[in-house]
């Protein structure tokens, strides 16, 4: 079940039809479709090492608990001295998330879906985020 408060045009959500899943982005016949038939053809798209890569993070392959979790780096295009980064982690149980980090701190809450990255990096750097998910 997905939260429609969530979501904004563009983001990525997954729609059943005709029997498939498939990766969708939002669009206004979406809000229309929450608003008459709800939402329980349409779900969110939960993060894994392959969206991570194709949203530009960065293995870091030094991370210390490899091989059995794993860590992802994006650094943000932000104007200022602080080091601005999402970082995301696939725990040894493979659930995956993420959060913001400045300056090695904790910035954000986590996050485990992909239309919350998505809004999170827009909302950081006023652009949206670039992301090509095979339909």
């Amino acid at each position: 079940m997905i939260d429609v408060k969530e979501f904004r045009l563009g983001n990525y959500l997954l729609q059943k039809a005709n029997g498939r899943i498939r990766p969708v982005r939002c669009s206004y016949q979406h809000f229309e479709l929450m608003d008459k038939e709800g939402t329980q053809n349409l779900y969110p798209v939960v993060l894994n090492a392959d969206h991570l890569l194709k949203c530009g993070f960065d293995e870091n392959i030094n991370y210390p608990l490899l091989p059995n979790a794993r860590q992802f780096i994006m650094v943000l295009p932000v104007m200022g001295s602080s080091n601005n980064e999402i970082h995301a982690f696939i725990k040894s149980n493979k659930e995956c998330f993420g959060r913001a980090v400045m300056n090695g701190s904790p910035a954000s809450n986590n996050f485990y879906y992909l239309h919350q990255l998505q809004n999170l990096f827009f909302v950081l750097t006023s652009q949206e985020l670039v992301v090509e998910l095979e339909n």
